[in-house]
């Protein structure tokens, strides 16, 4: 794509002083943005990543390669090659433009042989010191996959005409050796919190957006996560946020926290008062806060006149999913169908899906074993990814991880129904 504008043309002229990544960038990427494998076979451990072989009678989750010192997620059987694709970002600043950098590794691991990779830097963003950005692509394949991010690593790495495309990409954490421009240092933008870093984030900054520069000052991590991601609006929550500044608490776990200050305005609660909104134990007020709420809603809405019309909505607006559901022989999840199993769900595990039936941008699905309930599970439709997983009292079971990839490995029938 040829600029169209005095900025792309400035974009452009400075690429071409873009320094090449360096090795030590490359190590880095290679190091973290992959998931090695310990295969273990016949009470030996194999390294796919140096290829070292040891003796050892017990079988863990995670191993220490004693070779190359890695990390490795232990898999038990005869498999012999293992493939991996994954991200990593380099930040770079160059003639007064913050660079996003997205590199593909693609990497293939054989028992008893060093990783063998291939990589491409894929993806750049180009913004300005007023946050106006710049993308920088390859092309990629699109026709006959379902996939948005098969990239061409031999095509041109040139100007892009905008595309949401490039926002819903996860370009995976970020690389701690980086040079940052002075108006984000300025902001508060710190390398020490590279892991957090994300482009929502740097466009906020330099968009002068103070909330977003306050709750980075402020090291509120997990608030500010959430706010950048989109799910919520910031301002909705400000008054109480700004309770918690003046007293110095630090909120954990956001989506928890705003979950418990939408309880407390609907049960009519001071969100204003610190002795609400900073709880010394988040969780058991939360799930204190749950039960008023369910007891209050459920009585409220079956009740209620409207009660069948919240049913014709919720199904209207989910006719595309009725009936979804999967199972890996023993997990069972299937779809919530109606409003009244939704409240029945959230009373059962005392967490606060009661009330997700208004969510629109949601699908809910109910986690069972052997017909007992033992998680709750919330994808999003837009961003196509498992928002939360709860068990009761909004704790984790033995199960949760197999629940996540269960759910993630049947996404692709989730897509089907939207694009139907």
């Amino acid at each position: 794509m040829k600029p169209q504008n005095e900025f792309e043309k400035n974009v452009v002229s400075a690429s071409a002083n873009l320094p090449s990544l360096t090795d030590r960038q490359l190590q880095w990427g290679l190091d973290n943005s992959i998931q090695y494998v310990a295969r273990y076979n016949k009470q030996k451990y194999t390294c796919t990543k140096c290829g070292h072989q040891w003796q050892s009678d017990t079988k863990k989750n995670y191993v220490k390669c004693p070779h190359c010192g890695t990390r490795l997620l232990v898999h038990e059987g005869l498999k012999k090659v293992y493939n991996e694709t994954a991200y990593f970002t380099v930040m770079t600043a160059c003639e007064g433009y913050q660079v996003m950098r997205s590199v593909v590794v693609r990497c293939t691991m054989k028992v008893g042989s060093p990783a063998v990779y291939d990589w491409a830097e894929v993806m750049q963003r180009w913004i300005a010191a007023d946050g106006t950005y710049v993308n920088f692509a390859r092309l990629r394949q699109t026709f006959n996959t379902m996939y948005f991010d098969l990239w061409l690593f031999r095509t041109a790495l040139i100007l892009r005409q905008r595309n949401a495309i490039y926002d819903r990409i996860y370009s995976g954490t970020v690389c701690p050796y980086m040079s940052i421009i002075p108006e984000l240092r300025r902001r508060g933008l710190k390398r020490s919190l590279y892991r957090h870093f994300s482009f929502n984030l740097i466009v906020g900054l330099l968009r002068n957006n103070s909330k977003i520069e306050t709750l980075l000052k402020m090291n509120q991590k997990s608030l500010l996560h959430k706010f950048l991601i989109g799910r919520c609006n910031i301002d909705d929550y400000w008054p109480s946020i700004k309770i918690c500044f003046r007293n110095h608490y630090l909120v954990k776990d956001a989506n928890i926290w705003c979950d418990y200050i939408d309880m407390l305005k609907y049960l009519g609660k001071d969100i204003r008062n610190a002795k609400y909104v900073c709880p010394m134990d988040l969780k058991k007020a939360h799930d204190k806060a749950v039960q008023k709420k369910i007891k209050k809603e459920v009585e409220e809405e079956i009740d209620s006149p409207d009660f069948l019309l919240k049913e014709l909505r919720y199904k209207e607006s989910k006719s595309k999913f009725l009936g979804l559901a999967f199972s890996d022989g023993l997990i069972h999840i299937k779809l919530i169908e109606s409003v009244k199993d939704m409240i029945l769900e959230g009373k059962v595990m005392h967490h606060c899906v009661g009330h997700y039936y208004t969510k629109e941008d949601s699908l809910i699905f109910s986690a069972t074993v052997s017909g007992k309930r033992i998680e709750t599970v919330e994808v999003s439709i837009s961003q196509m990814k498992v928002v939360q997983c709860r068990g009761v009292c909004n704790k984790m079971t033995q199960y949760h991880n197999r629940i996540i990839k269960l759910v993630e490995n049947n996404l692709s029938l989730i897509q089907s129904r939207v694009s139907a």
